[in-house]
């Protein structure tokens, strides 16, 4: 499940998002916080791949957990 980091241009509000195995991303990204249509993947950010995937410590760190 790769973890995607976006961004939305209106607001500036930064999030992740989990794609699930098997599935594409979205072709629309919106912003959790404004509603925005517009999020979009940081140019920079790494493709990460979701913990659960591979035993990891304590926490989530994609998930805040």
């Amino acid at each position: 499940m790769p973890v995607f980091e976006l961004q939305c241009p209106n607001c500036g509000h930064a999030f992740r998002s989990v794609v699930f195995a098997g599935m594409r991303p979205p072709e629309v990204w919106v912003c959790g916080k404004c509603g925005s249509h517009e999020a979009a993947l940081k140019p920079d950010a790494p493709i990460l791949e979701h913990p659960w995937e591979k035993p990891h410590g304590k926490g989530c760190p994609c998930c805040g957990g």
